[in-house]
């Protein structure tokens, strides 16, 4: 792989490396070649309760398995590279990138043809991604072990690295990236160590860290030389971490308390949409697909108790709801020809575009020149989301009886954000999703989707929506938000081609957000750089 498919490049710092390992290390998995071989545990799911001064996995277990790395003779001479990087969405849930430095910088970007929003501001996603990445840096040490023993040859003085040997032959990595010389009988074991002290409140205080779910990535690579700016580069492995530090519940109200071990999560809702782009290829015979996209803001206030901040919108919270196409034209009441759940997963203190599931009917269910309305009704976020998931097993099970055995992860995008954003526990079935356009199994899918559907962790029940310091109990009314669509379909001008999308018109119902009525618009888009 080439450091231009890295996404790396000089920056700054006297031509300083700046590795962006974005969502491609994600997707690509494990390197095929005949050098190293990295062999991944589960991604790291961490809680960490400073009150109870505990931490675990969201079953209380206080282990983070070590990934391996192997077979790797034809990269001897080569160096391991090893990152830890803090995570951070783009402009849509569909593209991530990861920062080994703390150089992340928002783009300059406005919202048009949103009647839902008049501004679009990066600050607070800015200062999140700031607080996650001092939170990974200071409270995480990189161990790194010989499985059988060999000794590991490390320059222990490195210019983004420090190395400390142990008495019992293990390295521990601090920094943004470290190299390990490669030798053909090396067998590593690198394993993530949560400090101690970062279980204490006042610790976290101390670093301005907030209660907050964080995303990193592991990312392990093999490179021509140990200083960080050969261009010889070949991913070899990426882990995905994601650590929820539990709020204080004199601050936010919280789920209920199961224990030590169990996390709890905000109760208070606070995602508020307009509708995003909407695309639909069809043959208009025996095919179609619908992919909605809804442009969304998780941004809640702040609440302080002295100098102890947190907020709702410092954690991932779902955005799914029901979706009805109706046809208008050539009937006296309007048809329900479809319906299905849709949506997915807001990263925290974010505004952006939440990719739907590119919903696939065999069928034709819009025609050249028809008229439709598009209705998307969001109730309860956690029983729109069981359903959510429970549909997707189905789409699954449909998409194998169409394609065959094996379907690619281009075609299960909300999976794979369900993979990478969630607090979604025990979800080995996706770890094949990490490999782009490879191979899916089927019984390995269904059974991670099923542990997702049956899980009681997350999310949460939530009890209100709020929209600032206006809340609203959840079950008070039908919803908390609708999302109306009418549009006329035209026929693409070539095979392939989405179909046009003519004549919108948008409302918006709401009894907490604010509303607007039926009238001509736009798809909301965000314009940047300029």
């Amino acid at each position: 792989m080439s450091i231009g498919k890295l996404k790396a490049h000089f920056e700054g710092g006297g031509g300083r490396w700046n590795l962006l390992l974005g969502v491609l290390l994600a997707l690509c998995g494990q390197h095929v070649n005949a050098g190293c071989v990295v062999d991944n545990d589960d991604r790291i799911e961490i809680n960490i309760s400073p009150e109870s001064r505990s931490w675990g996995d969201f079953k209380g277990q206080q282990l983070i398995p070590a990934s391996r790395v192997y077979k790797c003779q034809e990269d001897a001479g080569r160096y391991l590279m090893i990152t830890l990087g803090a995570t951070q969405w783009t402009h849509s849930t569909e593209v991530k990138d990861t920062y080994i430095f703390d150089n992340y910088e928002p783009e300059q970007c406005s919202i048009q043809n949103s009647k839902s929003f008049n501004s679009y501001s990066a600050l607070r996603t800015k200062a999140n991604f700031s607080r996650q990445f001092k939170f990974i840096r200071n409270c995480f040490d990189m161990r790194v072990i010989d499985i059988a023993g060999a000794p590991i040859v490390a320059k222990e003085d490195q210019e983004y690295c420090q190395i400390e040997r142990r008495p019992d032959g293990a390295l521990i990595l601090r920094g943004d990236m470290c190299f390990l010389k490669i030798r053909g009988q090396n067998q590593f074991a690198v394993q993530p160590i949560l400090k101690n002290e970062c279980l204490e409140a006042d610790y976290l205080e101390s670093m301005g860290i907030q209660a907050q779910d964080i995303y990193g990535n592991i990312n392990i690579l093999t490179t021509g030389d140990d200083t960080g700016y050969s261009a010889d580069v070949e991913n070899i492995g990426s882990r995905a971490m994601h650590v929820n530090i539990t709020p204080n519940a004199n601050l936010l109200n919280l789920s209920e308390d199961f224990g030590t071990g169990v996390p709890r999560f905000t109760t208070h809702y606070n995602i508020n949409a307009d509708w995003g782009e909407l695309k639909i290829k069809t043959d208009f015979e025996n095919k179609t697909d619908i992919d909605l996209s809804f442009f969304v803001s998780n941004l809640a206030q702040e609440k302080c108790e002295g100098r102890v901040c947190t907020s709702s919108s410092n954690f991932t919270q779902p955005f799914v709801g029901q979706v009805e196409l109706y046809k208008l034209s050539g009937v006296k009441t309007p048809k329900l020809v479809e319906e299905w759940w849709d949506g997915g997963l807001v990263p925290p203190n974010w505004q952006g575009f939440v990719k739907g599931i590119r919903y696939r009917v065999d069928d034709a269910v819009v025609a050249a020149g028809g008229r439709y309305r598009l209705v998307a009704t969001f109730q309860d976020p956690t029983d729109d989301y069981a359903i959510f998931l429970s549909g997707l097993r189905q789409m699954v099970l449909r998409m194998y009886d169409v394609t065959g055995s094996t379907v690619g992860i281009d075609n299960l995008p909300a999976i794979s954000t369900l993979q990478t954003l969630g607090a979604i526990p025990e979800f080995t079935g996706l770890v094949p999703l990490n490999q782009n356009n490879q191979a899916v199994d089927l019984a390995e899918t269904l059974k991670g989707l099923e542990s997702i559907i049956s899980s009681t962790v997350w999310p949460p029940y939530y009890d209100s929506v709020c929209d600032g310091a206006k809340c609203l109990k959840l079950g008070k009314r039908k919803f908390h938000q609708r999302l109306v669509m009418e549009f006329t379909v035209r026929r693409p001008r070539y095979e392939g081609e989405e179909v046009g999308i003519e004549d919108v018109r948008m409302q918006k119902i709401s009894p907490i957000f604010n509303s607007y009525p039926m009238q001509k618009a736009e798809f909301a888009k965000l314009r940047c750089g300029e």
